[in-house]
């Protein structure tokens, strides 16, 4: 069972938080929130929100891995997304979470105060205009995962999901996997079982090597993009 997060620290930490991961103030847009948030440790199996909670606060991952999923309502899970670190999380246009954010690794993020967010965003032009292209590429996102659950085969599905990751990946090009195969299954609309089917025919091929469960390397980006196919 999911824990409610604990250990939220001071605002001290939250500004050393802010500056250990590189959000140091460089006149960037974000910069003006570095002051306005606290920090949180949160392990993993925890939940950093529920849906249907108040949505007063939103959340900045700096560290860590997140899923967000809604409940359906004959009582599935659905895995929605898995946010970048330097993500938002939880800012609502209404004042109830839609979605709940669970951490599958250990995390560490900063927490905002809505009304703290909601003030800037009407005073501050340019942390308004920075949002919005947040927003924007969520839906984004949002759509191509719509196409991709249409109208994709599984190996452009999986094909998809490794590129996106690989984005993300460490400065030896690795794929860190901290959620399971059957979130994966679940994200993308597939049986676990033809997920790894799939994980194995890209390795086959040598667009892929698995280092071990959590950790893939691509070998080839051209194959896997030719993989996945127009999104």
């Amino acid at each position: 069972m999911l824990q409610p997060a604990t250990g939220t620290l001071t605002k001290s930490h939250a500004q050393t938080v802010w500056l250990k991961d590189a959000f140091v103030p460089t006149g960037l847009p974000l910069d003006v929130l570095a002051g306005a948030g606290t920090r949180m440790t949160v392990k993993r199996g925890q939940e950093i929100f529920a849906e249907g909670g108040d949505a007063d606060a939103c959340y900045r991952l700096a560290e860590g891995s997140v899923r967000l999923v809604k409940l359906m309502v004959d009582g599935r899970r659905q895995v929605c997304a898995f946010p970048r670190v330097g993500d938002f999380l939880g800012f609502e246009t209404d004042d109830e979470h839609y979605f709940s954010a669970e951490a599958i690794s250990d995390c560490t993020l900063v927490r905002y105060p809505r009304r703290i967010v909601e003030t800037l965003l009407a005073e501050d032009k340019s942390f308004a205009r920075h949002l919005r292209k947040i927003t924007a590429r969520g839906l984004q996102e949002a759509y191509q995962r719509m196409v991709l659950l249409c109208h994709k085969s599984a190996q452009e599905r999986v094909a998809w999901f490794l590129l996106d990751l690989a984005d993300r990946a460490d400065a030896d090009g690795a794929i860190h996997l901290p959620m399971t195969r059957t979130d994966i299954a679940n994200y993308l609309g597939m049986a676990i079982e033809t997920v790894s089917r799939t994980l194995g025919q890209l390795k086959q091929s040598g667009a892929i090597a698995q280092k071990s469960l959590s950790r893939i390397q691509v070998l080839d980006r051209d194959a896997l993009e030719m993989a996945r196919g127009e999104v």
